[in-house]
């Protein structure tokens, strides 16, 4: 087996987390994943026409932790813990996602993918789907990375779009698209 099919094989949702707090290597190295640049101006996930639309930010104790892709730092947001704010977004029953270590938020704006693409069938959404599958593509390399450092990920989808967006996780003009719990696993 390869290495690549051998860590495929590991990959598997993470729900039940330690205390442990991420370090801060293991924070940017998780954001790295999903929205990191290669150096060659292109990132760790495809995007159509290069675009790059997604934002992705960290839900942390200490407070929201903005991933800058260019240069890789972690740039400070709101100040606080919000884990359990987004995880009461949620639309299921899952208290264990607030005691995830962090929480991961990927957002883009839908209306700027519509008009970036709007040229393409079918009219107005052929956009909304690189985007969505763009969100798709960051999330696998979030749980790649993770199952590789010996961390624990999982994909939450089903949320309250407004609760989120009013978050301090979501930029203004943006629509709120995963929640990505990370952590040691317990």
């Amino acid at each position: 087996m390869t290495a690549l099919a051998d860590l495929l094989a590991r990959r598997r949702s993470c729900r039940e987390f330690a205390a442990t707090p991420l370090g801060s290597d293991a924070l940017t190295g998780v954001l790295w994943a999903a929205q990191g640049s290669t150096g060659d101006g292109h990132r760790t996930g495809p995007s159509a026409h290069a675009r790059y639309p997604l934002s992705v930010c960290a839900a942390v104790p200490g407070g929201i932790h903005w991933y800058e892709t260019e240069t890789g730092a972690l740039v400070p947001g709101a100040p606080g813990d919000h884990r359990a704010a987004v995880a009461r977004t949620s639309l299921a029953d899952e208290a264990w996602l607030g005691t995830a270590p962090a929480l991961l938020v990927l957002s883009g704006s839908l209306a700027a993918a519509r008009a970036a693409f709007a040229e393409q069938p079918p009219a107005g959404v052929r956009g909304e789907r690189y985007l969505w599958l763009e969100a798709g593509h960051a999330s696998q390399n979030v749980y790649l990375w993770a199952t590789e450092n010996g961390l624990g990920a999982v994909l939450v989808a089903g949320f309250d779009d407004e609760r989120l967006r009013a978050l301090p996780v979501v930029p203004d003009g943006a629509d709120p698209l995963a929640i990505l719990a990370v952590g040691h696993p317990a």
